[in-house]
């Protein structure tokens, strides 16, 4: 460690790029949280601040007016597609979630559930007689998609193509040029919906969100198709990674799968305890005044890095944090993120990982996690597992 007389204290690590990172996302930033300061600078990306503890996390997303959204990205990128609500700030942000929760609560993603079966289904059958398959490609990217697309009115024959740019996007390996791009032809085909469901409603999700208002007007449409791009990435990406990183942790628990498939009324206590001890966002943040963090002096016009699963790892919220258990009392955790900018999509998140280890274990059972070098994690914001190739009897 070093130190730095503008900003202090300074610990080297880039968020994107670290080898220890894209080695194991989860283990690196575990070993973050016992080596580094509980709040540092890192020179990387610009220089930007990171939080190391579940305390500083917390103070982070829970005070917008500190720490704002209006960049989601380190360093920070005016150019990029809005987000509403996500890259909204209060008072601004309040009445979007307000008319957006509706779409979101249990009793709304309710009749889903049958598609998701069938989709599950589906998806496992012909993976099943195979005996083997790289499960990120095949399985975990795949089911999003459908959910998506199936909730927010995209026709189904558009399937490989949304995949695709959704892949696409997201991967480490595509440059900010490429990701540009990519944006644009996502866009392309979300003001492309948004057009023909103002000329033919239908009975889907974008047809209800053009027809609501905030404050007695309907929204424009700039402001649908930010509201569309944030639900086209999130959306697909989260899922997926919950999926491949708790059939990780799974591949190498003989235990834990024998308790499953003994008890499949365990499985919601399971995904409550897989995205607790491995979630996968880092929710970048923009300081809009001077404040103080764990003791460290942090300057307005500065960002900041907070991983959520820090939240997940306190001794003080979760006991023995390290070791996974569906024994616990409470299941405190971060994953579908804290405060105001908490996951609108966490009720249907949460059924379709319900539904899909029901499935698996019922069909499938035990399985394992076969090497083939390839098992690299993707750093950022929101981390991923790059490819996970599991095979059964």
């Amino acid at each position: 460690m070093t130190e730095s007389p503008a900003r202090s204290p300074v610990f080297e690590f880039d968020y994107i790029a670290d080898a220890g990172l894209l080695a194991d996302c989860h283990a690196r930033y575990w070993e973050l949280k016992e080596t580094a300061p509980p709040v540092f600078w890192t020179n990387a990306h610009g220089g930007h601040w990171m939080c190391n503890t579940a305390a500083s996390v917390t103070q982070v997303v829970r005070h917008p007016e500190i720490f704002s959204s209006r960049f989601l990205s380190i360093p920070p990128n005016p150019d990029q597609p809005k987000m509403i609500p996500e890259s909204l700030d209060p008072p601004e942000h309040r009445p979007y979630r307000q008319m957006l929760r509706p779409f979101f609560e249990s009793k709304a993603i309710e009749p889903l559930e049958a598609r998701v079966v069938e989709w599950t289904d589906q998806l496992l059958g012909e993976a099943e007689v195979k005996g083997e398959c790289e499960f990120v490609s095949t399985i975990a990217s795949r089911l999003p998609v459908a959910v998506f697309m199936e909730l927010f009115g995209f026709p189904m024959e558009k399937f490989d193509e949304f995949r695709h740019l959704v892949t696409s996007y997201f991967s480490v390996r595509s440059s900010p040029e490429e990701r540009s791009g990519l944006a644009q032809q996502i866009l392309g085909n979300l003001g492309g919906l948004i057009q023909q469901r103002m000329a033919e409603p239908q009975d889907d999700m974008i047809s209800k969100i053009i027809v609501s208002e905030i404050d007695g007007k309907k929204l424009p449409f700039e402001e649908l198709m930010s509201i569309g791009f944030l639900m086209f990435l999130a959306g697909l990406d989260t899922v997926t990674n919950a999926m491949s990183f708790g059939m990780r942790h799974l591949a190498h628990d003989e235990k834990l799968r024998q308790r499953v498939i003994d008890d499949p009324d365990v499985i919601p206590d399971m995904v409550e305890e897989l995205l607790r001890r491995y979630a996968f966002v880092a929710t970048p943040r923009y300081i809009v005044q001077d404040t103080e963090l764990e003791g460290v002096q942090l300057k307005s016009g500065d960002c900041i890095l907070a991983p959520l699963p820090l939240i997940g790892w306190d001794e003080k919220l979760n006991e023995d944090p390290a070791t996974v258990s569906v024994e616990r009392q409470f299941y405190r955790h971060a994953a579908f993120g804290s405060g105001i900018h908490t996951c609108l999509g966490l009720h249907l998140a949460r059924m379709e990982l319900i539904v899909f280890y029901r499935a698996w274990f019922s069909r499938i059972g035990h399985f394992k996690q076969i090497e083939k070098g390839d098992e690299s994690c993707r750093g950022g914001s929101v981390m991923a597992l790059e490819h996970l190739h599991l095979a059964w009897n």
